[in-house]
């Protein structure tokens, strides 16, 4: 039980998005942001979806779904912004009608 703990662990923190990320991430998408309170935020909300960007990957990996997820120029925007982008739709559910 122990074992499993501890590869828990080191997995969760392998799948944490590291400093460079974020730099790589401002870099790639010329990002800016107009005071140190609106980094951080941005930063948060983009260390969140990448998260999650990376929990589906390795879910694709194991065969689990069928596609996979990558960080864009939108990973640093709250849900709000994003259904704005989109008119307010929801984004398509993956559940299966039976």
């Amino acid at each position: 039980m122990k074992v499993v703990l501890l590869l828990f662990v080191v997995a969760c923190c392998y799948a944490l998005p590291t400093p460079d990320d974020w730099e790589d991430y401002k870099t790639q998408f010329n990002k800016s942001y107009p005071d140190e309170a609106e980094e951080q935020m941005r930063k948060d909300l983009f260390v969140k979806n990448k998260a999650y960007v990376d929990e589906h990957n390795k879910k694709h990996a194991a065969g689990m779904v069928s596609y996979t997820l990558g960080v864009n120029q939108f990973s640093d925007w709250t849900d709000e912004e994003r259904k704005k982008l989109s008119g307010g739709l929801a984004p398509p559910t993956t559940e299966k009608s039976t």
